[in-house]
């Protein structure tokens, strides 16, 4: 028996390497099961709290909301932070494919720009309890798919780039 490696079984274990290194960085752009959890709380919380305590309520909600959110931010652009949001590499913004960054970005731009348009001319309530049922079913939502969300996401922006395996798709500690 050889101990030779031949050209295929070097190149098959290769290409094993190099999926392996793929899924590894991909599950690593996954945030921690707890973030989804805190987002979605506080999205709940967010709507239903003026249906329980009344319209006084809002400004501190929302300034609540913001400031986890800005902590959010903050947490995602640290090593440390990173990793106790449970990812420890970032992905190299040459690599998100523009097919997906730019109506990505458009889609965003949309959505603040009709809430903002819109928001004037809804009715003050739909119906009793209305932002309890929709804080509930969004952040439920969040709370069960997110992380099934942000694999898709994460995978809608990697795909297609015409580059095959890991080279450089993720970097390291940050």
């Amino acid at each position: 028996m050889s101990d030779r490696v031949t050209p295929p079984a070097e190149a098959a274990r290769a290409l094993r390497d190099i999926e392996r290194l793929r899924a590894q960085g991909r599950a690593s752009q996954q945030e921690s099961r707890w973030v989804s959890v805190v987002f979605g709380v506080a999205l709940f919380a967010e709507l239903a709290a003026p249906d329980f305590f009344g319209d006084d309520v809002r400004s501190g909600i929302s300034l609540a909301v913001t400031a986890l959110i800005v902590a959010y931010a903050v947490m995602l652009r640290t090593p440390r932070g990173g990793a106790l949001l449970g990812r420890p590499t970032r992905v190299r913004r040459s690599e998100i494919s523009p097919r997906f960054a730019r109506p990505a970005q458009l889609a965003i731009v949309a959505v603040v720009l009709i809430g903002f348009v819109g928001a004037p001319f809804m009715p003050d309530h739909l119906f009793p309890y209305a932002g309890t049922v929709a804080g509930a079913v969004l952040g439920a939502t969040l709370i069960i798919f997110g992380r099934s969300l942000q694999r898709g996401l994460n995978s809608l922006a990697m795909r297609g780039d015409g580059k095959d395996g890991m080279n450089g798709i993720a970097h390291g500690s940050r």
